[in-house]
């Protein structure tokens, strides 16, 4: 596997990719091309689609780039990788509203017939998938359902597109062009080369429990919890008032969901006047959640990382979809160096962004890192 990457912070989207790209002497299988909201993400899709004519192409708009270690704002990263073995298809699908159950699983079909197999005669842990959705459409939770459930058992990571915390517009990128009320999905077939996908958060559980007692599930918006107003109860849960909540209050304990076993972390987005809660993910009335505390940002990646490289050995390249509210929490610690500290002596080569919201498989959550770590080929 050859990897190569670049980054510029020019503001305009050809010029980028023109600095990005003029060290690369190989052409790649895919492109994987993040963008701020700085850069016209068309022309960024343009750029590359004259350099690499026929090239998959894949990525979003962020809220924060990362690079090798190097975390970034207002700029375009990209990683081109080369000769990997991976046979790789991908679609773009729009109108995520309308998108159906059914239509998941023609796209399906289609990807898997790109990668010349069908459904039926899928081997699971031959293939991974990657997602790439408008972060702010609010349908996260019902695509990547879909799409999970017509996976034949392949894993898939993935997140939402940022708009560098404008909450404005945010698009998915493809060869066919950037959009909004868009996603991505790419299909990988290993062919040999190690692929595993990773999730990892800083965050365990608590003994301090809320039941969601009113809600609207539809705008993720809480009003009450345990027959309180939902601030009043979330305040007291974490040894405060209403009026003392703020963003670092709410990201630095945030709830959490116990699912088969493991623990993930549903965070707040909004605290409303009227004492109600929106959150960054699906709720629902009898939920029951946890609040959550932290462990060291830095010491809880490494270990992460240390046990997939116990598993598949050196890591050459990995993808990342990392939450903007650890982006966030990384800045207010200035724990940006050391986390890139990390990733450096972890892997390879690494590329990612800092996202509105991450999946894995059919699941929705926040304040995560899930990446994809690509082995060396047998």
């Amino acid at each position: 596997m050859n990897i190569v990457q670049g980054m510029s912070a020019a503001t305009c989207g050809a010029q980028a990719v023109q600095e990005a790209v003029a060290n690369w002497s190989s052409t790649p299988d895919i492109v994987f091309a993040l963008c701020s909201a700085t850069q016209d993400p068309q022309d960024v899709v343009q750029a590359l689609n004259e350099r690499f004519p026929d090239v998959v192409i894949a990525g979003c708009t962020t809220s924060g780039e990362h690079l090798d270690g190097q975390h970034y704002r207002n700029a375009v990263v990209l990683t081109g990788v080369c000769n990997s073995g991976i046979e790789w298809a991908t679609r773009r699908v729009t109108g995520l509203a309308e998108f159906t159950a059914k239509q998941a699983e023609t796209l399906i079909k289609g990807l898997f017939a790109d990668l010349g197999t069908t459904p039926d005669d899928v081997e699971s842990d031959e293939f991974f998938s990657m997602l790439f959705i408008d972060g702010l459409s609010t349908k996260e939770e019902s695509v990547s359902a879909f799409i999970d459930s017509a996976l034949c058992g392949v894993h898939m990571a993935g997140g939402s597109a940022g708009d560098d915390l404008a909450f404005s517009q945010t698009q998915v990128l493809h060869a066919d062009g950037a959009s909004t009320d868009a996603f991505v999905l790419v299909m990988g077939k290993k062919n040999g080369t190690p692929v595993e996908i990773m999730k990892h958060q800083h965050f365990i559980g608590s003994d301090t429990s809320l039941v969601i007692t009113k809600a609207d599930p539809a705008e993720r918006r809480v009003y009450e919890i345990d027959g309180y107003p939902a601030t009043t109860a979330y305040a007291a849960a974490i040894g405060r008032t209403p009026e003392e909540l703020d963003g670092d209050a709410t990201f630095l304990h945030p709830v959490t969901l116990g699912y088969k076993g493991e623990l993930y972390v549903r965070s707040i987005q909004k605290l409303h006047d009227d004492g109600s809660i929106t959150f960054f993910c699906a709720i629902e009335e009898g939920m029951v959640l946890d609040i959550g505390s932290h462990t060291d940002m830095a010491s809880a990646l490494s270990k992460d990382l240390a046990a997939v490289q116990s598993r598949m050995g050196n890591i050459p390249f990995l993808f990342g979809f990392n939450c903007i509210l650890r982006a966030i929490e990384a800045d207010g610690a200035g724990a940006h160096e050391q986390l890139g500290q990390v990733f450096k002596q972890s892997c390879d080569n690494m590329i990612g962004f800092d996202t509105y919201g991450e999946q894995l498989d059919g699941l929705h959550m926040n304040q995560t890192l899930v990446a994809v770590a690509f082995g060396e080929a047998t």
